[in-house]
């Protein structure tokens, strides 16, 4: 199911990009004339002395010429027309969107996309989402139930109701012998594991992200990309943007964090990022790090920048 979902995730990552950059402009050029126009807005912040009415101009040509950007744009409008102006919150918000939908150097227009389809066609072809549809084998628990029943019900036409309470408290007391010895076998490994790893994992964002740059020191960039993703999640969460669930899929996460236009835009690229790198089964080099690396970063910097504005 997880193989499933993390399919879905690469689509909705997919969607949500193409949905911002087609609310940028209309034509062909409208993902590159919509990142000009948030790099002009931000250059005029950066500019000495600051000109928060010229990004504001930009800003709001934007939102004008569509209107379904006014939930990502108008809170950046606003911190740039208050009084003072409050440039270094709206140069955080701009930077994470630059991030966010950051193209590649030399990018142009008229770019063919049929080999990044045919990558993308690979992906779904690769063995990893194969037989999502088949049913999964009952497990040891489960082929000992079905014995049971199937012996029951033949020893009860055999040896009468009697004959059957009898063999089956010995069947049960049996099963529970046998349960009680997977369970401590199973406690033992899981306290063993524990130790084991408890210097791997924390709820410490910074410290996970340390670990994620010591991972790709060492050319582990798997790794690094799991403990990058991680480390944005906690600061998410420590900081109220999101809940966050261990047992929650990556929709499921997407899902809880819908209500945040900022923190979706920003958390849906790097979850995307990380399912390929964690699930697809493809190797994860330095290029693969480079990009989880900004997303992640991209989502801590939205976290951080103040409370979550709510679409209506």
């Amino acid at each position: 199911m997880r193989r499933l979902c993390a399919a879905l995730v690469v689509a909705a990552g997919c969607g949500i990009g193409a949905q911002m950059t087609h609310a940028a402009a209309a034509g062909s050029c409208a993902a590159l004339q919509y990142l000009a126009a948030l790099n002009q807005a931000d250059a005029a912040l950066a500019a000495a002395p600051s000109r928060p009415s010229a990004a504001a101009a930009v800003l709001t040509g934007l939102v004008t010429a569509d209107p379904s950007l006014q939930h990502t744009l108008t809170p950046i409008i606003r911190d740039v027309d208050a009084s003072p102006p409050d440039t270094t919150d709206a140069r955080a918000s701009l930077g994470g969107l630059i991030q966010v939908l950051a193209l590649p150097p030399g990018a142009t227009c008229a770019v063919d996309s049929s080999s990044a389809r045919a990558a993308l066609n690979d992906v779904y072809r690769s063995r990893v989402f194969a037989n999502l549809d088949q049913n999964p084998q009952p497990g040891w628990l489960g082929q000992i139930l079905n014995w049971i029943d199937s012996l029951l019900n033949a020893t009860g036409r055999t040896l009468g109701a009697a004959g059957s309470i009898a063999l089956g408290s010995a069947v049960f007391l049996a099963a529970l012998a046998l349960a009680w010895w997977r369970l401590r076998g199973t406690l033992g490994s899981r306290v063993a594991r524990a130790m084991e790893e408890q210097d791997d994992t924390g709820d410490d964002p910074a410290r996970e992200w340390t670990l994620a740059s010591r991972a790709a020191e060492r050319g582990q960039y798997r790794d690094a990309i799991r403990h990058a993703f991680r480390s944005a999640l906690l600061d998410a969460a420590w900081r109220g943007r999101l809940a966050v669930d261990a047992s929650w899929t990556t929709r499921e996460l997407l899902a809880a964090a819908r209500g945040d236009a900022d923190l979706v835009a920003a958390l849906a690229p790097a979850a995307a990022m990380f399912d390929r790198a964690w699930y697809s089964g493809e190797p994860a080099g330095a290029e693969e790090w480079e990009v989880a690396r900004a997303r992640c970063e991209a989502v801590r910097s939205i976290a951080r920048s103040r409370a979550p504005e709510r679409a209506a």
